[in-house]
């Protein structure tokens, strides 16, 4: 028991960190109906990472992990740069005078993206390992370094979010009627999905593409079926991903699965049961 909690415990508070931030995000993702936003994202961030093989010929491999042998920053400043002209590119994708959805080309940009990272990872060493790293992460190897690094990160984006609240919110709840209300909402949604660029940018290092999705939309979906209030929302999405987590590790450590896959497992079936309780009203309308 002491052995299973000194492996897992950093696991543990790096899903924690996760839920905290991506729990907040999905009720915003949910709202404006950009599903895939956070998947599109994940992908592009990886694909700029992916980038830095290129000038990375030797490399190691340590628990399914790759180790390289450069600094690091090569691969936040190739990530950070195609998050920020991604970031640029859907702000301005938004607009009355495209009759394609944006959705959609959140999809295809998904697409061509994971296309890139495909083609980048088939000439680096190591392919098979660095497709693994990308899809479902390494969870169960992170680092403290990791954790606090990102809980740096979260939390500054977390305080800016709070204290502009009055400009994020209106337009994910009404786009046209916050336009009108005066909001610069062109340069409020490049800050939306930058800064939630950078977040998936720093969750995918830990998480990976797959379980960073799974941390966005579902703890949220849960949440918008029982109440209307986001603060409500967040505290749902908040209980249960750490519910989750709890019970996805010990799944891990009991059946010796991979920790990524078993937390997303148990987000859908919290998903389901949510919608099974919904379903047969055992929430009352009141209580939203």
């Amino acid at each position: 028991m002491e052995t299973a909690l000194q492996i897992m415990f950093a696991p543990f508070v790096a899903c924690l960190t996760l839920v905290g931030i991506h729990g907040y995000f999905g009720i915003h993702v949910l709202k404006r109906e950009i599903i895939f936003i956070d998947i599109a994202m994940a992908q592009i961030a990886a694909l700029g990472g992916t980038l830095h093989l290129l000038f990375e010929p030797d490399v190691t491999v340590e628990h399914g992990i790759v180790a390289y042998t450069q600094e690091a920053y090569l691969i936040y400043i190739f990530s950070f740069a195609f998050v920020a002209v991604a970031a640029l590119l859907f702000t301005f994708l938004k607009s009355e005078k495209l009759h394609v959805p944006l959705e959609a080309l959140i999809g295809i940009t998904f697409a061509v993206a994971t296309t890139g990272a495909v083609i980048f990872i088939d000439k680096a060493a190591g392919g098979d390992v660095h497709v693994h790293e990308m899809l479902v992460g390494s969870i169960l190897w992170v680092k403290w370094s990791q954790i606090l690094k990102s809980f740096v990160v979260y939390s500054l984006i977390g305080v800016f979010h709070y204290w502009f609240r009055d400009k994020f919110l209106p337009i994910s709840e009404d786009y046209n009627k916050a336009k009108q209300q005066g909001i610069k909402v062109k340069l409020w949604d490049f800050l939306f999905y930058l800064t939630l660029g950078i977040v998936v940018m720093h969750s995918v290092r830990i998480g990976g593409i797959l379980v960073v999705f799974a941390f966005l939309i579902i703890p949220a979906s849960i949440s918008v079926l029982f109440t209307k209030k986001w603060s409500t929302r967040i505290i749902i999405a908040w209980f249960c991903g750490t519910i989750v987590t709890m019970l996805g590790l010990v799944f891990s450590w009991k059946m010796d699965v991979p920790s990524g896959p078993a937390v997303i497992l148990f987000l859908g079936v919290f998903l389901l049961l949510a919608l099974v309780v919904k379903s047969f009203g055992v929430v009352k309308p009141g209580t939203e």
